[in-house]
């Protein structure tokens, strides 16, 4: 029978690194903790295993895919994915390894939120749960398409009032190493949540992160609102991003200012946004 003590990734990454002989002796020790460490970050260590299923897969390479990974970065953290689940399965701890395809296979799904499904979330999450904290983090995101490290992040000095700014990487004269620095508008439907958050908190203070101990924390608060509007598991905390681009595009912004604002380094990964919106689809067509 299964060991049922083993349910969640770390736990999964943990047992695979203790008794996979070459990810304990082998050359390949610290790339395999490196690609397994990029799972743990997007997803935590409460994941449970369960949940490693070829749709999340999906989403989960999206998400990695708009940071900036290459494709085949991307199918290096899957194939480290599917190493631990074979591995548990080779050794009894899981009934089956699901088969988890690489990139080149993949047909993305982008998932998005409706406005009026994102105020429902919100709506449920205040008038339910007494959450204002998820309810402020749900509609940060959706109207701002800002990663979700990214809301972890932010500091009351990243939030600039005055100008209607919000500065994303950085500030002016002063940006990370990784150069992506991107200044976003303030949207008039967060205003007062910023506001509210930046009335005298000092400047180093995370306005949204401070009430989350970590990743996990966050994606099970919103998973539990999320299908209480009945959405199903394709749709996760990352979609609300999606939510932002394709508002964006059934407004006919521009995909340029599109890319600006989401901070993608490649214009491809943006220019999917342009397919994935009926509404849009139709605008153009009535357009012709």
């Amino acid at each position: 029978m299964p060991d049922s003590t083993i349910t969640t990734w770390g736990k999964a990454v943990d047992y695979t690194f203790a008794t996979r002989h070459t990810w304990r002796h082998g050359n390949g020790a610290v790339t395999a903790r490196i690609n397994c460490g990029h799972f743990t970050r997007l997803r935590g260590r409460s994941y449970p295993l369960s949940k490693i299923t070829q749709p999340n897969i999906n989403q989960f390479s999206i998400e990695l895919e708009e940071e900036g990974k290459s494709d085949a970065t991307i199918n290096r953290v899957v194939s480290a994915v599917s190493t631990v689940m074979n591995h548990l399965a080779f050794d009894g701890l899981i009934p089956s390894a699901p088969k988890l395809r690489r990139r080149k296979e993949l047909e993305h799904r982008l998932t998005y939120f409706t406005k009026t499904e994102v105020e429902a979330m919100v709506q449920a999450a205040l008038t339910l749960w007494d959450r204002h904290d998820i309810a402020d983090m749900i509609l940060v995101a959706a109207y701002t398409g800002m990663r979700q490290g990214e809301l972890l992040k932010l500091k009351a000095q990243d939030i600039d009032l005055t100008q209607n700014v919000i500065h994303v990487g950085g500030r002016p004269g002063f940006t990370t190493k990784a150069g992506n620095y991107r200044c976003l508008p303030i949207h008039d439907r967060i205003k007062d949540v910023l506001s509210n958050r930046m009335a005298n908190a000092s400047s180093n203070v995370r306005i949204l992160g401070d009430e989350w101990n970590d990743p996990d924390q966050l994606r099970r608060a919103f998973n539990k609102i999320r299908n209480y509007i009945g959405k199903d598991e394709s749709f996760v905390f990352h979609s609300l991003r999606h939510s932002f681009a394709t508002w964006a595009v059934e407004a006919d912004v521009g995909i340029r200012v599109i890319q600006d604002l989401l901070g993608h380094k490649r214009i491809e990964t943006t220019l999917r946004y342009a397919k994935v919106s009926p509404t849009a689809s139709q605008a153009a067509v009535l357009s012709i």
